[in-house]
This record gives structure tokens, C-alpha cells and sequence, in this order.
């Protein structure tokens, strides 16, 4: 009915958020050609007319029935009772009859008759699962739209606990038609009004998935001592703050094997390693990885890595080299010879798929290794004071003396 101003239940939707009312009226627009904002239910004192107020009440019968199934019955027949409200719409897109507010209409003799019936069990004039209703060539079933509005409530509103088995609900379709008279009755801003009261009682009654947050959210330290720490200082040797990542990263990337490493003033071979980190399993060598925190080329492969060619070549160990940056055909050397590559670029790829926990696993193994390896405290201090700014709450504080502290 044009013109017609409906009173909205201002209580039905009192919690809904902006963008719910978005995605409310994103849904219903599918369905109606006007949007919440368009759609005007509300009249004052003033406007009296018996056809608005008897379209209001017939929409809040409609919505306080909805929510008694909810109540009695299950969640899913709040769903059944919006389906018919939105076929309803479908359906006077080709049938005129059903733009306007009909008050009063009747399933037996008023709707059945004037619509052919789909779905029906010829012998027993039977509803055989569902409601499909045809007039003249356009054809609208219920199991379409509860199919839409379980999609609806689980994947864009997040209330995941909306029952989905349409089946059940609407195999039951017979037992709510004064609800289905009612969608039948109004105009189509009535249906939409009601729609979205539906859509309401729904989103204030089914639980909203939540989802994790934390607050202040997790840092990741050992990304950034791999992009943000630097590596060089007066006090430390060449490449040391370098080794202690890598020894922290092998920490936490192999945690089942038995790692054995030396100081960088220590040189591999005199403590019979193959690598800068070897890792045992038991007896057995499984890993061993070379540290250059420089380029890797060909002018240079050989003098910094032919160990690791070499052990790669000779024998079953996995051969590691973890190095700032690998160029291309260096690259291609080492892959040719079984040496696993790792550079800074793919660290920090795989470092961003660690969470908080395993990132400190490696920033304490780290600090092992400048503590207890390298034994070096001025080197662990100054770790410890990059990591206060990055991580203010991590246990290795515990160890950083007041007057080193930022």
C-alpha cells in the first residue's frame, strides 16, 4: 500500500550495530527494492488511519508469533517464519494482488486456491516436504529462501549456533499457516518491516560468534630482531649477534634434536662440528647449519659454504645454510649439491606464521647463546635492551639490571 507509515517496535532492534543494519538491509535487499532508509514505518499521534494501525498490529502479532515458535519449538522456525515472508515477496513481484495490505486472508480459501501447489502427493493432496507455490509461470518454494537465510545468519552475521536443516523445518510448513496468512496479507512495505523484525529477534537471540582478540595484541619479537636488531657493535665479534639468531631460529625450529654449538671465537672444526649449529638426535648427526650474516655468490661459495657442500654431498645429514641474502646462481649451486637455503627473505616469511610463543622459544635460545655459548654479557645486555622496547613483559628482562634498563 503506498503511503502507508507502519510503527516500528523500536525495542526489536535496539542492539543492532551500524553494520548489521548494513548487512540487514545488503540481505533484504535481494528481496525488496527499498533499503531500511527508504522504507518509512513509523507514524505519530496524528496519523490515525485504521488501515496503518491495523497493518502495525498485524506485523506485531506476525513477529510475536515468530518469536513464541523460536521459544517452543527451535531456533530454525524463525527461520521458516521469515521464509515465508520473503517467498511472499518473491512471489508479488508477478502476482499484483500481493502489493497491497489484505487483512484477514485465509490458507483454505483465499491463498491455496489462487496459487497451484507444487510438491504435493496427488493421492493424498499431501505437502510432501516443503512449500512451492506457482502463478501462472513463476515459481517460488520456501526451501530456496531458508536455504538463504541460514547462509545469512551463519556466514554474515557470525551466529553460527542458527540451526541448518531446512529440511526439518520445512517439512512442518502446515503447522504455522496463520503465521504464513499474515505474510500473505501485508503490502509489500509490511513484509519488509517484518522481514527485519524477524532478522532482529533472531540476532538478539542467537549467540555471535566471537572471535579472539587481545589487548595489546601478541608482538613478534624475533621478527623483529631478525629485521630491527643490528648486528654489529664495538664490543661484539663479527657475525656473533648473527650466529646467536640462528642458533635461537634452530632452537625453535628443531626442538627435538640435542643442538651443540661454540663460541664464534671457537672455529667448527676445532670442536669437530661440521656446521656453526650441529643437531643430534641421540648418536646420530641429523642437522647442520653454516651462519653468514654476508651475500653469498659464486666468488665466495666455496671459501664460506664448501663445508657444508661437502657434508651435503658425503653423508645423510641435512645441510643448512642460513645466510642474509643467497644470489641466484649461488642459489642454484647449493640447491644442485642438497644444501637447504634459507636467507633474511625467508626467515621473515616463515617467522610470520609463528606465533608469540614459539617466536620467544627462539629469542630465548638466542639469548642462551650470548649468555652460556658465547658468554658474552655485555652482548646479552644489549639484546635485552632492544627487546624491552619490543616486548616489555618477556621473563628475560628479569635479567637485565635496573641501571641497564631503558
Amino acid at each position: 500500500m503506498e503511503g502507508s507509515h507502519i510503527t516500528r517496535n523500536n525495542g526489536e532492534n535496539a542492539d543492532t550495530t551500524g553494520d548489521e543494519s548494513n548487512k540487514i538491509d545488503e540481505f533484504l535487499s535481494a528481496y525488496f527494492h527499498q533499503d531500511s532508509s527508504q522504507h518509512q514505518f513509523t507514524f505519530d499521534e496524528q496519523d490515525t488511519s485504521e488501515l496503518t494501525i491495523a497493518e502495525a498490529e498485524v506485523i506485531t502479532q506476525l513477529v510475536d508469533r515468530t518469536r513464541n515458535i523460536y521459544d517452543e519449538r527451535g531456533k530454525g522456525y524463525l527461520g521458516l517464519a521469515l521464509s515465508f515472508v520473503l517467498s511472499v515477496e518473491v512471489l508479488s513481484k508477478a502476482d499484483q494482488w500481493l502489493v497491497a495490505f489484505r487483512p484477514a486472508l485465509d490458507w483454505e480459501t483465499d491463498i491455496r486456491p489462487r496459487y497451484e501447489q507444487k510438491g504435493v502427493d496427488y493421492r493424498t493432496e499431501r505437502n510432501i516436504d516443503t512449500l512451492t507455490l506457482q502463478y501462472n509461470d513463476h515459481e517460488v518454494g520456501i526451501r530456496s529462501q531458508i536455504n538463504d537465510i541460514g547462509d545469512f545468519f551463519h556466514q554474515t552475521m557470525s551466529r553460527t549456533n542458527f540451526p541448518n536443516a531446512p529440511g526439518h523445518y520445512t517439512g512442518n510448513w502446515e503447522d504455522h499457516t496463520e503465521i504464513l496468512e499474515a505474510a500473505f496479507g501485508l503490502s509489500g512495505p509490511g513484509r519488509r518491516e517484518a522481514a527485519e523484525r524477524i532478522i532482529n529477534v533472531g540476532l538478539d537471540r542467537l549467540q555471535s560468534k566471537d572471535y579472539p582478540n587481545r589487548e595489546p595484541a601478541f608482538s613478534q619479537p624475533f621478527l623483529e630482531v631478525l629485521n630491527e636488531y643490528d648486528r654489529t657493535h664495538d664490543n661484539e665479534m663479527g657475525g656473533l649477534a648473527y650466529q646467536a639468531l640462528v642458533y635461537g631460529y634452530a632452537t625453535a625450529e628443531w626442538p627435538h634434536l640435542s643442538l651443540r654449538a661454540s663460541s664464534v671465537r671457537t672455529g667448527s672444526s676445532r670442536q669437530h662440528r661440521f656446521g656453526d649449529i650441529d643437531g643430534y638426535h641421540g648418536p646420530d648427526l641429523m642437522i647442520s647449519i653454516e651462519a653468514k650474516d654476508q651475500v653469498i655468490n659464486e666468488s665466495n661459495i666455496d671459501t664460506e659454504l664448501g663445508t657444508m657442500i661437502t657434508l651435503a654431498e658425503e653423508s645423510t645429514t641435512i645441510s643448512v645454510a642460513v645466510c642474509r641474502t643467497v644470489e641466484p646462481n649461488a642459489r642454484e649451486t647449493l640447491q644442485k649439491a642438497d644444501v637447504k637455503v634459507i636467507t633474511d627473505a625467508d626467515l621473515t616469511i616463515q617467522l610470520r606464521t609463528w606465533d608469540y610463543h614459539k617466536q620467544n622459544v627462539a629469542l630465548q635460545g638466542m639469548v642462551h647463546f650470548l649468555e652460556h655459548i658465547e658468554e658474552n654479557p655485555t652482548a646479552t645486555r644489549r639484546l635485552l635492551r632492544f627487546v624491552e622496547n619490543i616486548d616489555s613483559n618477556n621473563s628475560a628482562l628479569a635479567h637485565l639490571d635496573d641501571g641497564d634498563k631503558s
